[in-house]
């Protein structure tokens, strides 16, 4: 191949001497058959030098976009969540600040790296987006985090070889898998089904969303129904014998939009009663339910209970519930884990709505009355205590969507009672009254609490206590149980030690276990003399955990777990059976316990 002269190369000619040098000049590209300059080659190199310096700037712009959004999002809520949402700002969002500015200082010297992170970053963080953010929010998420990684790789892949292309492309695409299964992975370990789905059916849709019932005593019964219209008619229809020619009508007694309250009165006693809502004159036959009234007097009964069910739970463990065929059940906190923390009334009925359209859940709810008090998750946020931000939008969705037994004042804690035969059930609320470090129940709640313990020792034969949240527990400041509230559990033990209350069963929830304790663990009186026995019930959807203990006939952590409760009242003496059970059948833990000399 022939030499060339320097001065025939384009500006270094004595015309062109002083031109300044460009990238051009800088990526000559040499033909190979005559070895001169190829313009074409050279600005082809400078196209694909420049294009890369724009997508690393690009990259750069959009992380930092992403940062900025991210954390202007914390303040203004512009992102959107479905319900039960709430974790992916909660855990999730952190997690996304470190990967996006991981990626992005590991991309100012390896540019594949960066992508690689990135990558990695969209589809783990996308796993969470697309399950706990509406589906055009989640979109966004993913291409905040998507586009720079992207970006990145073409940016490298420009000065690389076919061969290092392909490399890259598969490096990228592998962590792009890797970060799908781990997300989906996490997300379902800790949000998703923790036992086999029912099989329950779904019921075909109609003028009524959904309806159940609560609030039973032995002549009244509550029942409440979300209607598919807002502005649609309704009226319940009640009848004994399952023909609705003969029905008794009951017209609402309180409207909230499509939500619907009725109380049925004047019923007779220990007896079956099938209702249904007539909808704009059109009775609603797909949605019926039933509920039985409460007897009087000695009585036997079942009832069960279960707390801690993730947000759209349709576990087969509701299938079992309802197979016990209980006068009713006891929902002792964690209906669902919303953990909603504004304000937003409307963010509560979309929860509830969820839950109660799960086909195993609606079965259960429509054959079987329930009462329900709240724990943290289904009140506000985790630990959520009277200062919560959302505590007046749960009060009020809690009275327009639940059939409960009287409640206080509007912005009251949900504490309420109730008899059946000769036992009386007290249920107290742990949350909206609380205030750390001074009291669990707030001083209206406990002194109603502390007045109807004495009362109902004298009234009833046996109390049985639904407390949500761990009574056995170490007493230390912080804790989220009773054992950060020491000084008040002493005064309830000491109360129910002066007035000589030995016929008492606390139920709870809150803790993922079943655990029953003898009393052998439960007395913190002053001077003794306040022990009874215990029975933790959950978790029914989540994964299972422990707190507190000892328990005197053990605990264990676990999921698809309810509790069933057999009262057999013969006059004389009331025997107890406690049952712990899983979803299978299994019987987990069991104790039976008699109350002596009932009068």
């Amino acid at each position: 191949m022939a030499a060339h002269d320097p001065g025939d190369i384009p500006g270094n000619d004595d015309d062109h001497g002083d031109r300044p040098r460009t990238d051009v000049d800088d990526h000559i590209g040499i033909d190979l058959d005559t070895g001169a300059p190829d313009i074409a080659v050279s600005r082809r190199v400078v196209i694909r030098r420049r294009t890369a310096t724009a997508m690393r700037a690009a990259a750069a712009l959009i992380g930092v976009g992403a940062i900025v959004f991210l954390w202007l999002d914390d303040h203004y809520g512009w992102l959107d969540y479905r319900p039960g949402g709430t974790a992916f700002f909660t855990y999730v969002r952190p997690i996304a600040y470190v990967l996006v500015i991981m990626g992005g200082l590991l991309a100012i010297k390896w540019e594949i790296v960066g992508a690689v992170v990135g990558a990695f970053a969209a589809t783990a963080i996308g796993a969470f987006a697309v399950n706990q953010l509406i589906g055009v929010h989640a979109a966004l998420v993913i291409a905040l985090l998507a586009v720079p990684a992207l970006l990145w790789l073409v940016a490298d892949a420009l000065d690389w070889s076919r061969h290092q292309v392909v490399a890259g492309v598969t490096t990228v695409a592998v962590a792009a898998a890797i970060g799908a299964g781990a997300g989906e992975y996490v997300y379902e370990s800790f949000y998703g089904p923790t036992h086999p789905e029912s099989e329950t059916e779904a019921l075909e849709p109609s003028l009524v969303r959904w309806v159940w019932s609560g609030g039973v005593t032995s002549d009244r019964a509550r029942v409440q129904t979300r209607l598919e219209d807002d502005d649609a008619r309704a009226r319940l229809f009640v009848t004994e014998t399952g023909r609705w020619d003969d029905a008794t009508i009951v017209e609402p007694d309180e409207r909230d939009g499509p939500l619907v309250g009725f109380t049925a009165t004047g019923l007779r006693a220990d007896t079956d009663h099938h209702y249904a809502v007539e909808v704009d004159g059109d009775l609603d036959l797909v949605r019926t339910g039933r509920f039985h009234t409460f007897p009087t007097g000695p009585a036997s009964f079942t009832f069960t209970v279960g707390a801690c069910a993730r947000v759209g739970s349709n576990g087969a463990v509701f299938d079992a519930i309802r197979a016990e065929d209980p006068l009713f059940h006891l929902i002792a906190g964690d209906f669902h884990y919303g953990d909603i923390p504004d304000n937003e009334r409307e963010r509560y009925d979309e929860v509830l709505d969820l839950t109660l359209r799960q086909p195993a859940q609606a079965a259960l709810y429509r054959s079987t009355p329930i009462a329900y008090i709240w724990d943290d998750h289904d009140y506000g946020v985790n630990d959520a205590t009277a200062s919560s931000a959302s505590r007046l939008a749960a009060l009020s969705a809690y009275r327009a969507n639940v059939p409960s037994y009287d409640l206080a004042g509007d912005e009251s804690p949900i504490y309420q009672r109730f008899d059946v035969g000769r036992v009386r059930f007290l249920l107290t609320d742990a949350r909206s009254g609380r205030v750390p470090g001074e009291t669990m129940l707030g001083g209206e709640q406990l002194a109603w609490f502390l007045d109807e313990l004495v009362r109902a020792a004298d009234e009833q034969a046996f109390v049985i206590w639904l407390n949500p949240v761990p009574w056995v527990a170490e007493a230390s400041q912080d804790a989220d149980d009773w054992g950060g509230f020491a000084d008040e559990r002493r005064a309830i033990a000491d109360t129910i030690a002066a007035n000589d209350i030995d016929q008492l069963l606390m139920v709870s929830g809150d803790a993922h276990m079943v655990a029953i304790d003898d009393g052998s663990n439960t007395d913190y009186a002053a001077d003794g003399g306040a022990a009874f026995p215990l029975l933790h019930a959950a978790a029914l959807d989540r994964p299972g955990s422990t707190k507190g203990g000892p328990y005197s006939h053990g605990e264990l952590a676990g999921s698809g777990q309810y509790g069933v409760v057999h009262v057999v009242d013969d006059g004389a003496t009331i025997t107890v059976e406690l049952r712990a059970k899983r979803y299978d059948g299994e019987v987990l833990l069991s104790y039976e316990f008699e109350v002596g000399s009932a009068g």
